[in-house]
């Protein structure tokens, strides 16, 4: 177990080195935070500040266009950062209006992924409201990680091969199945090293509000601005580092491609080959 985690940890490090060779990628969970924070607060400030708050029926539908959106948003962004990624490795890189020119003719399948993950997590969190206690706790958490784990590939799944919803799902399963053998040392890599700034800007925060009623508004508020920014580079960095691994681990796989810093025995060493079984 450790000697595969430690092989997917070599992985995540070669990526880290190739992501920051390339620093615009950046940009694009800075894009993808940017726009989740600005559909909140466009989607339940209205419900908020209306009657409609106080209904049942116009809280689901708020939920529910608010993961449209979200997912819609953040599939299509890290569509383009996959487009501009591969362009990089290619020695063509290329620019963000051309990455997200890029992803136009996809626009109809963004939109019937977005609207089926979107109803998947509604019937998970009307499921687990149904439940009391533990129970839905337990629920909530299992089935969020599994269609976390069910999805890891669908956005380059559905990039290249142009598929619908539950065979996008389908083929990212099965990939995970066939081949997704050592890589989670390489994710487990990716979010520790945004951890270690996510964490400090998380204590910052804490320290800047428990200090404000001993120090100036000047001195905490900073204090707590300082982490508050310094966490939000740490999901930037995890969000791109994680994202831009499933990708190289996918095109591996898929096409023999091996990127700059990486070798085929390294990443062989990170996908698990399809057991043949025989009869005698």
């Amino acid at each position: 177990m450790f000697e595969n985690l430690k092989k997917g940890w070599a992985i995540g490090r070669s990526t880290r080195k190739l992501v920051f060779e390339d620093k615009t990628l950046m940009a694009y969970p800075l894009i993808s935070g940017i726009a989740a924070i600005v559909e909140m607060l466009a989607v339940f400030l209205p419900f908020i500040l209306s009657n409609f708050s106080s209904n049942p029926y116009y809280i689901i539908l708020a939920l529910f266009l608010f993961y449209f959106v979200v997912t819609f948003t953040t599939t299509y962004i890290i569509m383009a950062m996959f487009i501009a990624f591969r362009a990089f490795e290619n020695g063509n890189k290329i620019g963000y209006k051309q990455a997200f020119s890029a992803v136009k003719p996809y626009i109809k399948l963004v939109a019937e992924w977005s609207i089926f993950y979107a109803s998947v997590i509604m019937l998970i969190r009307f499921l687990e409201s149904r439940m009391r206690g533990l129970s839905g706790i337990v629920f909530g958490a299992v089935a969020s990680i599994a269609i976390g784990l069910a999805t890891i590939f669908v956005v380059p799944v559905i990039l290249d091969k142009k598929l619908t919803p539950i065979k996008a799902i389908k083929e990212s399963t099965s990939f995970i199945f066939s081949h997704f053998g050592k890589a989670f040392g390489g994710l487990i890599y990716s979010d520790l090293y945004g951890l270690m700034l996510i964490l400090p800007g998380i204590a910052l925060i804490i320290a800047g509000l428990l200090l404000a009623p001993f120090v100036s508004v000047l001195l905490w508020a900073s204090i707590a601005i300082i982490g508050f920014g310094i966490a939000v580079i740490g999901g930037i960095i995890t969000s791109a580092l994680s994202n831009i691994f499933r990708l190289i681990i996918y095109d591996f796989q898929s096409y023999g491609k091996v990127p700059k810093g990486f070798t085929a025995n390294m990443l062989n060493g990170a996908v698990r080959q399809k057991r043949q079984i025989g009869f005698i």
